[in-house]
C-alpha cells in the first residue's frame, strides 16, 4: 500500500470521526434543550389546570338540561267566568218552591201548592173523576191517596189533605197574599210545571208585569191579568210577586189567557173550616135497589159504591132493554173494570179493591151509535121539517136499568135539588157531570118585562127558554170575563109558565154558575118564582101546553164544528130551522144582521154567503182569523142584509180548507 493511499484512508477515517464527535455532542445539545423545553411546558400546563380549577370553583353550577318535551300547543281562549243570577225572579222562585208540589191522577198531572192551612190547593178540573190524589212535596216524600176534601165552587179549586202539621212547618207551607193593590206595571212571575211533566221534573218559572185587575160581582172573585204566559199547555201555574207571596192560582185555560183568581179572595173567603165540602155520594140515598134512568142528553149515568167496599165480592143483577158498558172506577180515577151488559138480565160480580169511594157507570149502546152516519146522511137530504122529524126518531129514547146489588148503592148528592128560585135572588146551580143539565120553571106576569142572566167561569154556559111563545136560546150574549156567559130578555103579553134550562155548549164543562132572574118592567109580582122541576112539574108544563103556540123568536142561530170533510152543523137554536150547514132566516121585511164568529188557527177562512129562494147570493162576505201566533183564537164578522121584501132566505158558512173547529152564525131581525 502506498503512502498515499494510506493518508488519504486515515484522513477519510478522521473525518468520520470528527464528524460523529461533532454529531454526538449536537445530540447531547440537543436532549439538554428538548428536557428544559418539557419541564417548562409541564410547568405552563399545571398552572393553567390550576388556574382552570379556579374559574370552575369559582363560576355557578351549570343549570340541568330540561329533558326534550314535544312542541307546545297554541294557547285557547279563557274560560268565561261563572254567572252569579239572583234578581226579583230567583228570589220569589227559591221562596215559592219548597211549598209547589207535583199532583198526579191515573191520567194527568197538575201544579199544586201547599198552603200553610194545611191543605194542599189544586185545579179540581185536572183531577177529572178521581176522588183523591198522589203528591210528590219538594223534599221528594210522595203522598199517596190524598183525598179531596173541599172545593171553591166558583173556579173548581179543590182542597187535598189535611196535611200533617209537623209536614207543612218542615216544608213551609206558602202563605196566600192579597195582590189586587199591587200597582199594574209590577213585576210578578208565574210558577208551575208543564202537562207533560214527569214526577222528577221541576217546575218552570216566566216573567211579566201586572196588566190589571177585573172584578166578578156574581161569585165575589178578583181576578189579576198579566201578560206571563208560557206557551206551552201547562198543568196550572202559580203567580207571585217579586217578594215570593202568593197572589194568585188558575188553571190551564186561564193562564193561557193570562187570567189568575186572586188568592186574597181565597184566603179571606175560604179558612179551613169554611171550605165548601166536595159534592160526594149521598148516604141518604143507600140503598141496594136502584132504577138508573138515563135519557138522549146524557152520554151515562153512574151510582157509587161505598169505601166499605173495599175487598169484597159484590154481586150486581142488572135488567134493562138498552145494551151497556159498565166501568167500576175508583176515588183515584182508574178504571179497575169494565163489563158489558146486554138487553134482558145481567149478572156481573165487581171486586173492588184499591180505594173507594167507587163508581159504576153505565153507558148505553144505542143503535143510533151503529147507525148515526146514514140516519144524518138521511135526514141532511130533506127540509128543515122532515129532518127535524126523522132526526128525532133517529134519536134514541131514555134508557133505564133496575139495578140489584148484594151492597148499598149511593147516588150523587144533588145539593141543588128541589131549591126555589126567587125573583132578583142570584141562585147558584151546579152542572154536575158532562151532559147534565138544570131545568127551572118559571111562572111569568103578562106586562113584566125579565131579565134572565146565567155567568159561570167553569164552563160556556147556553140558556134555552121553552114555552109561553118566549121560546129562545142564547150562548155568549152575557158577556163575562171570559165572555161566555148568556142572558135573554122576556116580555110575556100574557101569564106565562115557561121551562128555563142551563147547560155548557160541548155538553163537556163541569162546575157552579150564578143564575140571576131580575125583574126590569113592569109591576113587581108578589110570588114570582122559579123552581127546580119536582113533583109539580107535570101539571106545571100541562099549563104551559095550553098557552098560546110561541111566535118566531126575534133571533136564530145554527152552530157547529169543522171536520176534515168540512163544516157540520152541531146545534140548532130554539125556533130556528136550518138546511143542511145553512141556517133558514124567514123576515118580514129582509133587512137583519148577521153575526158570524169561527174559531180556528191563524189564516183559517170562512166564507158567508146569503141566497134568496132561488139560490141567488145577495149577500157575500168572508171571516179571516188572525191569531198573530201559535194556537187558535176567535174571528167575528157582522154583515146587513137588506132586501127591502118579505121571503125567506139561507145563510152559509163554508170554509176553503180544514182548519175552523167552532163556528156559529147568529141573525138578528128587525121585524
Amino acid at each position: 500500500m502506498n503512502i498515499s493511499m494510506l493518508t488519504e484512508r486515515l484522513r477519510r477515517r478522521g473525518l468520520w470521526l470528527f464528524v460523529l464527535l461533532v454529531a454526538a455532542a449536537l445530540m447531547l445539545s440537543a436532549c439538554d434543550l428538548v428536557g428544559d423545553d418539557s419541564d417548562d411546558e409541564q410547568q405552563q400546563e399545571q398552572a393553567q389546570q390550576e388556574e382552570m380549577q379556579q374559574e370552575e370553583a369559582a363560576a355557578p353550577a351549570p343549570a340541568a338540561r330540561p329533558a326534550a318535551q314535544p312542541p307546545a300547543e297554541e294557547p285557547g281562549p279563557e274560560p268565561p267566568p261563572e254567572a252569579a243570577g239572583g234578581g226579583e225572579g230567583a228570589t220569589a222562585y227559591s221562596i215559592v218552591f219548597p211549598s209547589i208540589a207535583f199532583v198526579m191522577t191515573a191520567d194527568s198531572v197538575a201544579t199544586g201548592l201547599v198552603i200553610s192551612d194545611g191543605y194542599v190547593l189544586v185545579d179540581g178540573r185536572a183531577l177529572g173523576s178521581a176522588m183523591a190524589a198522589d203528591v210528590l212535596l219538594s223534599n221528594g216524600e210522595t203522598l199517596e191517596g190524598l183525598p179531596v176534601v173541599g172545593h171553591d165552587r166558583f173556579t173548581g179549586l179543590v182542597y187535598l189533605g189535611p196535611l200533617d202539621g209537623n209536614l207543612v212547618r218542615r216544608l213551609p207551607g206558602a202563605r196566600l197574599g192579597d195582590g189586587e193593590a199591587i200597582r199594574p206595571g209590577s213585576s210578578v212571575f208565574t210558577i208551575g210545571y208543564s202537562a207533560d211533566d214527569q214526577a222528577e221534573a221541576i217546575p218552570a218559572v216566566y216573567s211579566g208585569v201586572l196588566s190589571g185587575t177585573d172584578e166578578w160581582d156574581a161569585g165575589q172573585r178578583t181576578f189579576l191579568r198579566t201578560d206571563a204566559r208560557p206557551a206551552s199547555v201547562t198543568a196550572g201555574m202559580i203567580l207571585v210577586d217579586g217578594s215570593g207571596t202568593v197572589i194568585g192560582f188558575a188553571a190551564d185555560a186561564m193562564v193561557a189567557q193570562g187570567w189568575y183568581v186572586s188568592t186574597g179572595d181565597l184566603a179571606r173567603s175560604l179558612p179551613p173550616a169554611q171550605i165548601a165540602v166536595a159534592r160526594m155520594p149521598d148516604p141518604a140515598s143507600a140503598s141496594t135497589e136502584h132504577v138508573l134512568t138515563i135519557d138522549e142528553r146524557h152520554e151515562s149515568g153512574g151510582l157509587y159504591l161505598g169505601e166499605d167496599a173495599t175487598g169484597q165480592s159484590i154481586s150486581l143483577s142488572i135488567s134493562t132493554t138498552t145494551p151497556a158498558l159498565l166501568h167500576l172506577i175508583d176515588a183515584n180515577g182508574d178504571v179497575l173494570q169494565e163489563s158489558s151488559v146486554v138487553a134482558g138480565a145481567t149478572i156481573i160480580s165487581l171486586a173492588p179493591n184499591t180505594v173507594g169511594p167507587y163508581l159504576m157507570r153505565i153507558t148505553p149502546q144505542t143503535a143510533m151509535a151503529e147507525d148515526d152516519s146514514e140516519a144524518m146522511e138521511s135526514a141532511e137530504s130533506e127540509d128543515g121539517d122532515q129532518r127535524d122529524e126523522e132526526m128525532s126518531e133517529a134519536m134514541p129514547l131514555a134508557a133505564s136499568y133496575q139495578i140489584s146489588s148484594s151492597a148499598p148503592l149511593m147516588s150523587l148528592a144533588e145539593s141543588d135539588a128541589m131549591t126555589q128560585i126567587q125573583i132578583n135572588t142570584p141562585f147558584v146551580g151546579m152542572i154536575d157531570v158532562p151532559g147534565d143539565e138544570d131545568s127551572f120553571n118559571l111562572a111569568l106576569r103578562a106586562g113584566a118585562e125579565y131579565q134572565i142572566l146565567v155567568q159561570s167561569l167553569l164552563f160556556d154556559t147556553v140558556l134555552l127558554v121553552e114555552g109561553g111563545g118566549l121560546d129562545a136560546v142564547d150562548d155568549d150574549t152575557g158577556g163575562g170575563p171570559f165572555g161566555r156567559d148568556s142572558a135573554l130578555t122576556l116580555a110575556p103579553e100574557e101569564d106565562s109558565i115557561v121551562q128555563l134550562t142551563v147547560k155548557d155548549y160541548a155538553d163537556v164543562g163541569t162546575g157552579a154558575y150564578v143564575l140571576t132572574i131580575t125583574q126590569i118592567g113592569g109591576e113587581a109580582p108578589e110570588d114570582s118564582m122559579a123552581m127546580e122541576e119536582d113533583d109539580e112539574a107535570t101539571s106545571m108544563m100541562a099549563m104551559a101546553a095550553e098557552l098560546p103556540a110561541p111566535s118566531p123568536p126575534p133571533a136564530v142561530s145554527l152552530r157547529g164544528i169543522g171536520t176534515e170533510e168540512g163544516l157540520q152543523a152541531t146545534l140548532l137554536g130554539i125556533g130556528s130551522q136550518s138546511v143542511g150547514n145553512a141556517l133558514v132566516v124567514d123576515d118580514a121585511d129582509g133587512a137583519f144582521e148577521i153575526t158570524v164568529s169561527v174559531i180556528g188557527p191563524d189564516g183559517a177562512l170562512g166564507r158567508v154567503s146569503v141566497l134568496d129562494i132561488g139560490d141567488a147570493v145577495v149577500v157575500e162576505g168572508r171571516v179571516l182569523v188572525t191569531c198573530g201566533g201559535s194556537g187558535e183564537c176567535l174571528a167575528q164578522a157582522v154583515f146587513v142584509a137588506n132586501e127591502a121584501s118579505a121571503g125567506q132566505w139561507t145563510v152559509e158558512l163554508t170554509a176553503d180548507e180544514p182548519g175552523i173547529s167552532e163556528w156559529q152564525i147568529e141573525v138578528s131581525r128587525n121585524d
